[in-house]
C-alpha cells in the first residue's frame, strides 16, 4: 500500500474505502495514510438532495474524496466536490504510485534495507521533493542530479538502476523545416557538410524541394525536446559558410 506520512491537507485529494456508513455521514478509510479515517457529512456526499446517504454509497465502496477540513486528527472529506477528471487523476497518481512502490522496494532489496525503511530514509523525502514517489523515480531516469542533496548516493544510484529496468519512456518528435540556399560554385558541397552536421546532431534530415529540407528530432525529453532541436539547428546554421539558412519550426 502507498505510504504518506503526516496528515493529508486541505485540498488534497485522497483515495478512500468506505468503512461505516451511519444516517448522516459515512467514514472513510484513506488508503495512503496509515490507520487515519475521514468522514463525509451526508451534505457533502452529492451535489443534489440526498434523501438515504446508502443510495450513494456502499461498504467496501472506494472512493476519491476531497478533504475539506483538518482538526487534529479529525479529517473532514466531501464527494461530490470531485468532478470525473479529478477522479481519473488521482487514480492515475494512485495507480503509479503503487508501481513506484514496487520499484522502491525493489531499490531496497539492493541495499539490503526493508520497504519502511526505504521509506523512512529516502521514499518520503522523495515525495515531499516531488510531489510523489513515480515523479522521483522520473527524475532519477531523466535528471538523476535533482534528487542529489535529499538522499545518499547509494540510494540515487539503485532507484536510478531499477527506473532504467521498469520505466519505458515515451519518445517524442519534434519537426522543422530548413531552408538551405546557395549561390556560390563550391555551394553545393556546403550544403552536404551541413546536412552531415546535422545527422552527427541526431537529426533526421529528408530533402522536400529546394530550397527546403525537413527535420526530425526524436527525444525522450518532451519539456525540452524543441528547445533542444532549436539549440541544434542554431549551432548547424552558425557554421554554415556559403549557404543562406534559416529554419522554422513546425
Amino acid at each position: 500500500m502507498v505510504k504518506k506520512r503526516g496528515l493529508p491537507s486541505v485540498g488534497e485529494l485522497v483515495i478512500g474505502k468506505i468503512t461505516r456508513i451511519n444516517p448522516n455521514s459515512a467514514f472513510v478509510s484513506l488508503e495512503e495514510y496509515d490507520n487515519l479515517e475521514g468522514m463525509v457529512h451526508i451534505s457533502e456526499i452529492s451535489s443534489g438532495w440526498v434523501r438515504d446517504i446508502r443510495s450513494h454509497v456502499k461498504m467496501d465502496q472506494d472512493v476519491v474524496a476531497k478533504v475539506t477540513r483538518i482538526d487534529g486528527n479529525f479529517v473532514g472529506l466531501s464527494l461530490k466536490r470531485v468532478d470525473n477528471k479529478q477522479k481519473r487523476e488521482k487514480l492515475r497518481e494512485y495507480n503509479l504510485s503503487q508501481k513506484a512502490e514496487k520499484m522502491l522496494e525493489l531499490a531496497g532489496k539492493k541495499l539490503g534495507k526493508s520497504l519502511d525503511e526505504m521509506y523512512n530514509e529516502a521514499g518520503y523525502k522523495l515525495q515531499d521533493a516531488f510531489g510523489n514517489l513515480y515523479e522521483a523515480f522520473m527524475k532519477a531516469l531523466t535528471n538523476p542530479s535533482a534528487l542529489k542533496s535529499r538522499i545518499p548516493d547509494e540510494f540515487i544510484s539503485a532507484i536510478k538502476e531499477i527506473a532504467e529496468k521498469s520505466i519505458e519512456l515515451k519518445e517524442f518528435d519534434f519537426r522543422a523545416k530548413l531552408f538551405l540556399k546557395t549561390y556560390q560554385p563550391n555551394g553545393i558541397n556546403s550544403i552536404k557538410d551541413i546536412l552531415i552536421r546535422a545527422k552527427k546532431y541526431g537529426l533526421e534530415v529528408k530533402y522536400i524541394s529546394a530550397p527546403e529540407y525537413h527535420v526530425k528530432y526524436r527525444t525522450k525529453n518532451a519539456k525540452k525536446g524543441q528547445r533542444e532541436l532549436e539549440e541544434k539547428l542554431d549551432k548547424i546554421i552558425a557554421g554554415a559558410k556559403d549557404v543562406e539558412a534559416s529554419f522554422k519550426m513546425v
